[in-house]
């Protein structure tokens, strides 16, 4: 296929347009944004595409916005052995005309010349190839999947294979929609499969459910007989069960008679034992008050004893305690004395201190004083001389060039000498001269040289070409080295290196006084610094002013700071000795509260015994009154006996019911219960369980089981010989198709390799002559090599992966196209990733690939 013309009328934005292409070589749509470029492209699938009466999006979009009119579009193509001529006009007007001219002229117009358009491109195009050749503006540059039937075809031919791909292709399109028709795209099964696998278990289970079920039947059938039998030996069982029970509960009647006497005499112990244990309950009682009087009287005798014997040690107490209060009160005031003393020595330690310290910040505030004015001194100096290192090592480098170009120009200047045989006056180069008979004047010509007698003779002397060049260079270094000398202020060289020199000797003094300003200032500013010196100043004048003549003040920083220490330690000894002093008052104040609180305990705990041995005296007549001491011990003796009479009772009435073995009698009684229930549960669930055959065997016997038995069988048979056919053809189509790939896979291997080649060839002129590719199965690039390093193209950057694709639309284009074939690659705005020196690359690599191609 080939585009020789595309005419855009009223289309968006454009007027009126017309391109035409050339048929083999790169034609190149040049302009700045927004006048049509990418129209160009569009328009083409448009018209290609959508008839003159769509409504779709795309359609409405590419009205014009200037007129009120229908876009056209008109193109010229030759697509195989046809040439044509195809417009069309949308919305207002719509119209479609078509004139083929070759290889027969044809006329068409309307949905009949779109058919046609389709019925040409449809015989002589490849679509895929035309969509995979075609790169449109804002979409991603892809690698494209380039395994289509044109491009197999012309594989091929360039690989010398006589086998026609279109037949292959053909052929393996029968054998995959055969396939599909059993397996899936991923290989699994079809779901036609699926459903007739499925409809076969249906039917296993459906047959096998019948057959369960007339099985079910005979067992059913089979355990009715059975439960009849056994319903009489179940009636007999149940009551001989009965009779047991019945006879067990009479002789536990009896046993219970016994038991409510026995029952009986125990309440009586019961109460019997429970009087003796008052009586006894009583006497302790009695006899506990009586100790209690004698515990108490013994306890008030001994703590009038210990008041007696507490009284010494309470004035001892006292005593101590004033004595330690005053030692206290000494030792206090001792050490008021020694801390005052401290405080004042400390005080003179820290004027001699602060002394020092002033002493040393005015030496450090001088010192930044005279680093100021030397750094002032130094930035005044810099600021006066322009000249450094490298401005003198221009100068010398221009003095140099002087000295060479004079040197040259006196060696190839010519000579003039000019004798006076008789004194006269002359004019040399416009200076006039009086020379002496015989003498000489000499000079060196480097441009013109002139020589006036006046009235005599006029003589003019011009170098050379090569004096005059000579000459000019001297002039231009001259002026070079005047130039740096006057940036620097200075006449020549030697000036240049002095002024260098105290340049250098300032920089250092600037550098000097910046550091000893640093150095004495820290971290203070100059007149953080100044403050600080007339604070310490102001501070030891008043304190020296200030300070009382007694004691006398020491007479430097050692002699106070060893006052202060001396002290200090006074100090420290009045301290331990007051905190002695603290402690033994403590002592002492405790030992007093001790006491004092001992003989308040004591005088409660007197008045307290006293008051528990009244309290004791009274409780004991009282209850004497009520009952003697003789008379508790009648009624308990009473009471022994009556406990000792219903005891024996008791245990006799005990004696006859273990005779009677109460517990065997009961287990006996539970057991035949049970074996009673059971016997009547089985015999129900016998009655119950024939009830349930009877009528499940009636019901299942109206519903013909066996018919469809029968009729399941079939179905499963049938479904199964289907089933066994389909899965045959199943394993024949995969078959056929596995080995049909194979043997094609094989083929593309063959072929695979000068589509290879030409994209390396294209790619070396961008990439360099290392780059090689290696191509998957749809023959889309997967790896590139460059400088022996492989890379997947996904590792590649946007502009490689970029310029691959497009080197890979224009290898394919280079193979399908030699014969007025294929497609044109149409590239809109594409290789906007590239940097200028692969872009100029990309251009050399499209006119090398379009020699038998349209770009």
């Amino acid at each position: 296929m080939r585009l020789h013309r595309v005419t855009l009328k009223n289309y968006r934005g454009v007027t009126d347009c017309t391109v035409n292409f050339d048929t083999e070589g790169v034609t190149v749509v040049e302009g700045p944004n927004e006048v049509g470029k990418t129209s160009i492209a569009e328009a083409l699938n448009l018209i290609l595409r959508e008839l003159d009466s769509s409504g779709k999006k795309a359609v409405k979009a590419i009205r014009p916005v200037h007129r009120d009119a229908g876009p056209q579009v008109e193109v010229e193509i030759t697509s195989g052995d046809y040439r044509f001529k195809y417009s069309k006009r949308w919305h207002r007007g719509a119209q479609t005309n078509l004139e083929v001219t070759a290889p027969h002229r044809e006329q068409l117009t309307g949905r009949e010349a779109h058919a046609r358009v389709e019925a040409i491109l449809k015989e002589t195009l490849d679509e895929d190839l035309w969509k995979a050749l075609s790169i449109e503006q804002g979409t991603e540059l892809g690698l494209p999947k380039l395994s289509f039937a044109s491009l197999g075809e012309a594989l091929d031919e360039a690989a010398g294979d006589d086998r026609a791909s279109t037949g292959d292709d053909a052929l393996l399109k029968r054998i995959s929609e055969e396939r599909l028709k059993y397996w899936t795209g991923t290989g699994r099964e079809s779901r036609e499969r699926k459903s007739l696998a499925e409809s076969l278990n249906e039917a296993e289970t459906r047959r096998d459910a019948l057959e369960g079920q007339i099985r079910a039947i005979d067992d059913d059938a089979q355990e009715a007989a059975r439960l009849t039998e056994e319903e009489a030996e179940l009636d007999r069982h149940c009551a001989e069960a009965e009779a047991e029970f019945e006879e067990l509960r009479q002789e536990l009647d009896q046993l219970n008679k016994i038991r409510s006497q026995v029952e009986l005499l125990e309440a009586n112990f019961n109460a019997a034992e429970a009087q003796q244990n008052e009586a006894a309950n009583n006497c302790r009682d009695r006899t506990e008050r009586r100790n209690a009087v004698d515990a108490c009287r013994d306890a008030l005798t001994a703590l009038a004893d210990e008041e007696e014997q507490a009284a010494p040690a309470l004035a001892l107490a006292a005593d101590r305690k004033r004595k330690t209060e005053a030692d206290l009160s000494a030792a206090r005031e001792a050490n008021n004395e020694a801390q005052e003393f401290a405080d004042l020595a400390g005080a003179d330690r820290d004027f001699h201190r602060k002394l020092i310290e002033k002493d040393q910040l005015s030496e450090r505030h001088e010192r930044v004083i005279a680093a100021r004015k030397d750094l002032q001194v130094a930035e005044e100096t810099l600021d006066s001389i322009q000249v450094d290192d490298e401005l003198v090592d221009r100068i010398e480098q221009a003095t140099l060039d002087v000295a060479s170009a004079r040197a040259a120009l006196s060696a190839s200047a010519p000579t003039v000498e000019a004798t006076a045989i008789a004194p006269l006056r002359a004019r040399i180069d416009g200076v006039e001269l009086e020379l002496d008979a015989q003498e000489t004047h000499q000079t060196e010509v480097t441009d013109s040289w002139e020589l006036l007698v006046p009235d005599v003779v006029g003589v003019r002397v011009q170098a050379g070409a090569g004096s005059s060049d000579l000459s000019a260079e001297l002039q231009a270094a001259l002026a070079r080295h005047d130039r740096l000398c006057g940036q620097g202020d200075v006449d020549n060289l030697a000036q240049a290196r002095q002024k260098a020199d105290e340049r250098k000797g300032a920089e250092r003094s600037q550098k000097q006084a910046k550091a000893t300003i640093e150095q004495d200032l820290r971290d203070l500013t100059f007149e953080a610094l100044a403050q600080k010196v007339d604070g310490l100043e102001k501070r030891t004048v008043a304190y020296a002013e200030e300070r009382s003549e007694t004691p006398p003040l020491p007479d430097d920083f050692e002699d106070a700071k060893r006052v202060a220490v001396s002290a200090e330690n006074s100090l420290e000894v009045c301290r331990r000795e007051l905190e002695r002093c603290r402690e033994e008052d403590k002592q002492a104040g405790e030992a007093r509260q001790d006491a004092e609180r001992s003989a308040a305990v004591d005088a409660e705990r007197l008045n307290n015994a006293q008051s528990a041995l009244e309290h004791a005296e009274k409780k004991l007549q009282e209850d004497r009154r009520q009952q003697s001491d003789d008379a508790l011990d009648e009624l308990l003796n009473a009471a022994r006996a009556n406990t000792r009479d219903a005891s024996d009772e008791l245990d006799q009435a005990n004696e006859a019911l273990t005779v009677q073995d109460p517990d065997t009698l009961e287990a006996k009684l539970d057991n035949a219960r049970g074996v009673t229930a059971r016997a009547s549960n089985d015999r129900e669930n016998n009655r119950r369980r024939q009830d349930e055959l009877r009528g499940r065997l009636q019901a299942q016997g109206e519903v013909g089981l066996q018919s469809q038995l029968n009729e399941a069988t079939s179905d499963f048979e049938r479904l199964l010989r289907q089933q066994q056919s389909t899965e045959a053809r199943a394993d024949a189509a995969e078959l056929l198709y596995q080995t049909f790939e194979h043997h094609r896979d094989a083929a593309r291997l063959r072929y695979i390799e000068p589509f290879k080649k030409q994209i390396e060839q294209l790619g070396r002129i961008v990439f360099g002559p290392t780059f090689e590719v290696e191509l998957d199965a749809d023959l889309r690039v997967a790896r590139r090599t460059l400088d022996g390093k492989t890379l997947d193209v996904e590792q590649l950057s946007v502009g490689a992966r970029e310029q691959i694709g497009v080197i890979c639309r224009l290898a394919c284009a280079a193979i399908v196209s030699p014969h007025d074939g294929g497609a044109p690659v149409i590239i809109d705005d594409a290789l906007g990733w590239s940097d200028p020196q692969r872009l100029k690359a990309m251009g050399t690599a499209m006119s090398k690939a379009s020699h038998n191609s349209q770009v």
